[in-house]
């Protein structure tokens, strides 16, 4: 449903790392085991000495592929190892979904198809937020004791960066271009792929997949009202600004729910609103920046090539008086901004919420039932609003489709055999093994006349996802789940799901998506810059967010000129233009 990756905290695994990996790369460990295989550069990447690139056979055409299909197709090809080699790949520990790696039904298929032997090393994913416990890791790296590689581990860009120039992970770009003609078919129908991972030195340190969610282009800056409310008052859908504060009015006169308790506007604490009201007076990427993996800080955009901070900018203040509108007719309230997501879960199970600034319906439904007449099913997106100027933009990530892949360390004697595993993972059928389980037994083919998400031809189906305990591997391998193998997955009208109604409401918002050269992708910043880049980033965090409600609330006000440049000198006082200027320098640097 989600474009789901395990996060990791970036500050927390540099810290006190970087000394270790520089030790560890001047002592006797690193003998540098193999070939010369660097970066593309910009002769682009050499191959192999001595050695022919694969070539991929004709796809099998006993499966049916939706008319124009990008994606990955299905080949037969025979083993390339004889198993006379075991790996050890650190990956990580599920025990709901992949449960034992060794004994899960998916490795012991990958096994089949390769005749690679793997033997899996997982480290801890703490329950409680999702996140993988590092020191295991750390340990690894710091210590010498390296795998042959690492699965899934969301190394930040700047990790993979800094451990590639410090010579613990091999540089692949020479390996991919010989042993991986999968990966180059995804770096073709992808064409930003290798340079949105490639590190700060040209080199790549890792191979690449690719999970391209549509829905999740648009959903940070989403929002959703009840039809049925909107019916019951007598209300359009909202298109413009003005006409959403008229709804909320009414919403607030009339409380078509008829329940005590009822909100007109409801969201919680961690659904940010500027991502979705400001977008109808300039464009505004939001704090958690566009496909920048965590690098960047958030809230800056391009304007012709040139970095800019989007909250001090006159529009942005046209923005706050519009939330200071609403605040003042009492349709936008502190509840807003303190609610917690499960109390916001409760409000909307009881009916209580009109209108809602939220990703999906399980921001403020739980648990959510899939029968079709389940009144989560009354709320509908809402399009992007147009502003007073006739601006009407839609936060939409146009780099937000890699995933974390896999890294191989100079520990490994023969890099050449992970490629081409990591190759054949990315074969149709292995894809769905890996991501939905056992094929003919929980993942299956479509049949011809089956519909899609998309309406095309569908290409598979899922009896149940996730998949079993112990037959898939989750989302922990490497993938290429491309926008239209996502989209081909069968809709069956007597089993719902949720994904026919995330694509449409995407699709209100594909019109509206800023231009691709506005959006600032992800940038790798040198060390001797990154901890001011980190430290400014969460101050100008705290200072929008805050700043944010109090504007909105009233306790400030966007139409007073002292509040307004009280607002603006906070940011100054921040090391904004440094701040700025470092992101510019790295973004001039990076491979276009």
């Amino acid at each position: 449903m989600t474009n789901d990756s395990i996060t990791l905290t970036r500050r927390r695994l540099l810290a006190g790392s970087a000394t270790g990996v520089a030790a560890l790369a001047t002592g006797g460990l690193l003998s540098a085991c193999q070939p010369d295989a660097g970066a593309g550069g910009d002769s682009g990447p050499k191959g192999i000495d001595n050695v022919d690139p694969i070539q991929l056979p004709e796809p099998r055409t006993d499966i049916l592929y939706p008319e124009g299909y990008i994606g990955p197709r299905a080949y037969d090809r025979e083993p390339f190892s004889d198993g006379s080699q075991t790996f050890r790949v650190v990956v990580a520990q599920d025990a709901q979904v992949v449960g034992d790696w060794a004994k899960n039904k998916a490795t012991a298929e990958m096994e089949r198809r390769t005749g690679l032997k793997i033997e899996f090393i997982p480290v801890l994913v703490r329950s409680t937020d999702g996140t993988i416990d590092m020191t295991k890791i750390n340990a690894m790296l710091s210590g010498g004791d390296l795998p042959d590689a690492f699965l899934g581990i969301p190394f930040t860009s700047a990790q993979l960066s800094l451990y590639g120039q410090q010579g613990l992970f091999v540089a692949l770009d020479d390996y991919i271009e010989t042993y991986s003609p999968m990966t180059k078919q995804a770096m073709a129908d992808y064409p930003d792929l290798r340079n949105l991972r490639a590190s700060a030195d040209g080199n790549l340190y890792t191979m690449l997949g690719v999970n391209d969610c549509y829905h999740c282009r648009s959903s940070p800056g989403r929002a959703w009202v009840s039809q049925k409310y909107l019916d019951k008052v007598g209300m359009d859908m909202p298109t413009t600004t003005e006409e959403l504060r008229e709804v909320l009015l009414e919403f607030k006169g009339s409380n078509p729910s008829g329940e005590s308790g009822f909100m007109p506007f409801a969201s919680s604490e961690s659904q940010p609103m500027d991502t979705f009201f400001m977008n109808a007076f300039l464009y505004n990427p939001g704090g958690d920046q566009l496909g920048a993996g965590g690098a960047n800080g958030g809230w800056m955009r391009l304007d012709a090539g040139k970095v800019q901070f989007v909250p001090t900018l006159p529009e942005w203040r046209e923005g706050l008086k519009y939330l200071h509108q609403l605040g003042q007719d009492g349709t936008l309230t502190r509840a807003t901004f303190q609610m917690k997501d499960a109390e916001l879960q409760q409000n909307g199970n009881k009916g209580l919420v009109g209108f809602t600034r939220a990703y999906w319906w399980g921001t403020f439904f739980n648990p959510i039932n899939l029968g079709l007449d389940e009144p989560w099913r009354d709320y509908v997106a809402v399009p992007p609003l147009k502003g007073p100027e006739g601006v009407q933009y839609a936060r939409w990530d146009h780099y937000g489709y890699t995933t974390d892949g896999l890294q191989i360390t100079t520990q490994c004697s023969s890099p050449e055999l992970l490629v081409q595993w990591v190759d054949y993972l990315m074969d149709l059928e292995a894809t769905l093994w890996s991501y939905s389980g056992v094929l003919d037994e929980n993942a299956f083919f479509a049949k011809e006349g089956d519909v899609g998400i998309n309406g095309k031809q569908a290409l598979y189906y899922t009896d149940v996802w996730p998949a079993p305990a112990g037959q898939s591997w989750s989302q922990y391998g490497v993938m290429y789940r491309s926008s239209d193998f996502r989209l081909g997955e069968r809709v069956d009208p007597k089993q719902p799901t949720f994904e026919a109604g995330l694509y449409e409401a995407g699709k209100a918002y594909e019109e509206f998506a800023e231009p691709k050269e506005m959006q600032l992708p992800r940038l790798i910043f040198p060390d001797e810059d990154s901890a001011l880049v980190a430290d400014t980033a969460v101050a100008i965090n705290s200072t929008i967010k805050s700043s944010l409600a109090k504007f909105s609330l009233g306790e400030l006000d966007p139409n007073n000129d002292a509040d307004w440049q009280r607002y603006v000198d906070e940011f100054q006082a921040m090391n904004l233009q440094p701040y700025l200027d470092i992101h510019q320098k790295v973004y001039d640097q990076m491979p276009k």
